[in-house]
């Protein structure tokens, strides 16, 4: 039987270590405090002001959206303005749809999120797709993996950080038509994922899963925490609230 004491802890899952520029993410370190930028990526001084007072607030990371070229370009800028202002606090990349500006933006930050349901998936045509069986469904799995291995390559030489976070709301059609809107659907569009860095032994990434419906999203982590336990895997998790 458990002690009142444990009735009331709350142990954190065993992790791995993964290393984001100054900071680690992981059980043998403190959990890390991320924000949001909300200026427009291409201002670039605005940008790095409100990133410095995020830093000065107690912010260990700042997330800024990087919806093309344009802002790849300014993201580099805002990274090397915040080096000359004396503030290491490592910047991520949100990324969605265009694995090539992925790649572009690698060389500056030191991390990237990409979003399963659209990072090579990005047009739904919202037309059922019917499989016959597991492995016609990841037959399909070749052009995901085309899309990603330069970016988990680029990462791995880098030594850049990764989050693999999966969203509700965008799921792709090939994971929409074999699991449906479900929690089950959202976490093997991560693994699926995941198993393309292991594959180039690439591990410096978290995992997060996102949904407006917070029975969803606390099942959706319940059940990779479960996968990742039946998979022998240790990667941390991101909580984004």
């Amino acid at each position: 039987t458990k002690s009142p004491e444990d009735l009331y802890s709350a142990p954190r899952r065993k992790t791995r270590t993964v290393s984001c520029g100054p900071i680690n993410f992981g059980s043998d370190h403190p959990i890390v405090r991320q924000t949001m930028a909300t200026t427009d990526t291409a201002n670039v001084d605005a940008s790095i002001d409100q990133i410095m007072r995020c830093a000065d607030k107690g912010f260990d990371l700042v997330r800024i959206t990087v919806q093309g070229r344009r802002e790849a370009n300014a993201a580099a800028k805002i990274r090397e303005g915040l080096f000359k202002k004396g503030y290491d606090i490592p910047l991520c990349a949100d990324m969605h749809f265009q694995p090539v500006v992925a790649q572009l933006v690698a060389d500056a930050v030191e991390k990237i999120r990409i979003n399963p349901g659209n990072f090579a998936d990005g047009r739904k045509d919202f037309e059922e797709k019917v499989y016959e069986s597991e492995v016609d469904y990841v037959k399909e799995r070749e052009y995901l993996v085309e899309a990603m291995l330069p970016l988990v390559q680029k990462c791995k030489d880098l030594n850049r950080c990764m989050r693999i976070g999966t969203n509700h709301g965008s799921l792709s059609s090939r994971v929409l038509s074999y699991y449906g809107d479900t929690p089950r659907g959202m976490v093997e569009s991560a693994l699926e994922f995941a198993d393309i860095c292991r594959s180039q032994d690439y591990h410096n990434f978290v995992f997060s899963m996102k949904a407006s419906n917070p029975l969803v999203m606390v099942q959706s982590y319940r059940l990779l925490a479960s996968e990742m336990y039946r998979l022998g895997w240790d990667y941390p998790l991101h909580l984004g609230v």
